[in-house]
């Protein structure tokens, strides 16, 4: 009946510390998010603001929207912890800790330049605007003029918002305008219906030869009449070949799978939603499909990729990870417990061994016939109290027991000897 009571209390005990640590450890999913996007007018910043919208319709979290000048300053900003999630070209280096979860839609090569401007090779010598610094334009831009024949040295360059590019080409401060953007920029789109100025043709196989140069990127076109400038014409007025490359919704490596995996499917399962706030969200797909993942997949978003739902196991790999933990954890204190315990009981039959001890040493050193039928009286008391002890489960039956019941049928067997010797 004891070992039940100590079993039950040990189970309880353990139970006590399963459930306490995984309530106390226990993650829970995350109720804000932070997305750094971009400037005001912006696809990022339009995008932002649409992922935005469907997130929090349809569920109790709270996104907020950093405004920011591009890609460069949003890795900046997961890297530190600062923004949950960014929007990011694919093309743009970042840290080890940088992680995709989905592929948005994809941006080209736009480079605005007056209407009397013929060919690339015109820029040569002059001020070009390449977007602002922290954004994701630079790198491509000069790479694609690398490529073209205009060297970094050979152009003074005006790191810039768009809007204030646009600003100084229109007042003739610049000579071109370039942006790596979503087609349909609506600051562009603005800037060409004021006439005078049109989008630069680079060449059929810009992106065949800058791909061997500048890696992350792909052929584009933006189509002829993208631009809407008046009733029945658009620019450009025919298709321009540019480079292309994949905007991707990152995160940190840090973020738990659970909440990523369920950003990921939820923006798998919303996306005619998204798609009907912001057209661009129609090209939404899996990093999987880029040729050149810059980023790689974030665990999380590769479950849903993989299986759509993960399995059991994987889905609460982290829960039985803890309470594994926490087992071993409870294991080793109730071990601990039973060793307290034992020592208890052992302290018990202490006193038992000191009388049994004095007893066979009055024995050994002779007794008369009164004191050895006291002795006898004391032994059976003493071998009725531990058997009573010993069926409660007040002493354990260890080694220790055993020894005692050796010393206790010696002192038996000198106490008899001793009463025969008597009674001769």
């Amino acid at each position: 009946m004891k070992t039940f009571k100590i079993s039950s209390v040990v189970v309880l005990f353990t139970a006590v510390i399963v459930l306490g640590g995984y309530f106390l450890m226990d993650t829970p999913s995350k109720k804000k998010w932070i997305i750094s996007g971009g400037e005001p007018n912006s696809k990022y910043n339009e995008v932002a603001l649409s992922l935005k919208k469907i997130i929090e319709k349809k569920n109790d979290l709270v996104i907020e929207i950093q405004s920011s000048s591009g890609s460069k300053e949003n890795l900046t900003r997961v890297s530190n912890g600062i923004a949950d999630l960014c929007l990011v070209q694919n093309d743009i280096e970042g840290d080890e800790k940088i992680r995709s979860i989905a592929t948005l839609y994809e941006e080209v090569l736009h480079v605005i330049v007056k209407e009397d401007t013929t060919s690339i090779s015109e820029l040569s010598g002059c001020s070009i605007s390449i977007g602002p610094k922290g954004g994701g334009t630079e790198n491509l831009a000069l790479a694609t003029l690398e490529q073209l024949g205009i060297k970094r040295k050979d152009i003074s360059c005006r790191k810039e918002s768009l809007q204030s590019g646009l600003l100084a080409l229109k007042n003739g401060k610049t000579k071109a305008v370039c942006a790596v953007t979503g087609i349909g920029n609506l600051s562009i789109k603005q800037f060409l219906e004021e006439g005078g100025h049109k989008l630069l043709f680079l060449g059929k196989d810009i992106s065949e030869n800058t791909k061997y140069v500048y890696p992350y990127i792909h052929p584009a076109v933006i189509p002829s009449g993208a631009y809407p400038i008046s009733p029945g014409k658009g620019l450009p007025e025919n298709k321009i070949p540019t480079i292309g490359t994949r905007v991707v919704l990152a995160c940190q490596n840090n973020l738990s799978n659970d909440d990523i995996f369920w950003l990921t499917h939820f923006i798998a399962e919303n996306k005619a939603s998204l798609v009907r706030s912001h057209p661009l969200l129609a090209q939404m797909g899996s990093p999987q499909d880029l040729n050149q993942i810059q980023f790689p997949i974030h665990e999380g978003a590769e479950l849903h990729y993989d299986r759509n739902e993960p399995s059991f196991f994987q889905e609460w790999s982290e829960t039985i990870g803890l309470i594994l933990s926490i087992l071993a954890i409870a294991w080793g204190a109730t071990t601990t417990i039973r060793q307290i315990i034992l020592m208890r009981l052992k302290d018990s039959l202490d006193k038992y061994f000191e009388k049994v001890d004095a007893i066979t040493s009055e024995l050994i050193d002779s007794v008369d016939e009164k004191r050895a039928k006291e002795i006898a009286k004391e032994l059976h008391d003493i071998r009725r109290e531990t058997t009573k002890k010993l069926i409660a489960e007040e002493l354990a039956t260890d080694d220790s027991f055993v020894i005692f019941q050796r010393q206790l049928h010696t002192a038996q067997q000198l106490m008899n000897e001793t009463l025969r010797k008597r009674k001769i």
